[in-house]
């Protein structure tokens, strides 16, 4: 089940009208998508302070409710501000899907594990060197078969683009610590580097991950901060 967040005000028609074409792209790619827009907006009033307020905590109630957050497009309001902190808070697996009318790209996992986000990852290290760094690969650039936390996370071997104030190139080299397989991304293709507990998961989630990992940089000590 997936919380779909996305403004409302504004042009409330064309925002109630993007938030049913994005269940419905969602429902296509087999989640089961709930937006509040479509169901609390038919009694809250947005206009009416008191019940935009009540429209704000039900729709807190049906996110605690998801598996799973989906913030559809770049425009964040400050009702879906506070629902990703909600989301992060809670533990609920949030999303940012910058382009919403590209189901391809919606972050369904090909196992039964949730992929990874830049939520995932420690505060502000995409401003920080990637170098030796583990970090997390964002899933639109996996084939959909092989869309899987497993896949997400790599080693920065080198690159113009590990510092974030390179200059003529953003390309940074990644090595798969299981697989040993390589790829050359931009920076902006990864996230970050990923927080200590979600390494945790992902050792536990696939146990060859466990030794693999053991010989790779760990997060940066002071990113952990």
């Amino acid at each position: 089940m997936v919380y779909i967040a996305s403004p409302l005000r504004g042009d409330y028609n064309a925002n109630i009208k993007n938030a049913v074409e994005y269940c419905r792209l969602a429902g296509e790619r087999g989640v089961l998508p709930l937006a509040p827009h479509i169901i609390f907006s038919q009694w809250c009033n947005d206009t009416i302070p008191e019940q935009r307020a009540q429209g704000l905590q039900l729709g807190l109630a049906l996110l605690e409710k998801a598996d799973a957050l989906w913030v559809m497009g770049e425009k964040i309001s400050e009702g879906m501000r506070g629902e990703i902190i909600f989301a992060m808070e809670h533990g609920i697996p949030a999303y940012h899907i910058t382009n919403p009318l590209e189901p391809e790209a919606y972050p369904v996992s090909a196992d039964e594990n949730q992929l990874l986000s830049k939520f995932d990852c420690v505060y502000e290290s995409s401003r920080r060197s990637y170098e030796k760094q583990l970090v997390v690969l964002r899933h639109e650039h996996l084939k959909p078969e092989f869309r899987t936390p497993r896949n997400q996370i790599w080693l920065v071997t080198h690159g113009p683009g590990c510092r974030p104030d390179y200059i003529h190139s953003d390309t940074i080299h990644l090595r798969h610590p299981v697989d040993g397989d390589y790829m050359a991304v931009g920076r902006g293709d990864v996230w970050g580097v990923p927080k200590p507990e979600m390494l945790d998961c992902i050792r536990q989630a696939y146990p060859e991950f466990d030794a693999a990992m053991q010989p790779a940089a760990e997060p940066d000590q002071e990113l952990c901060r």
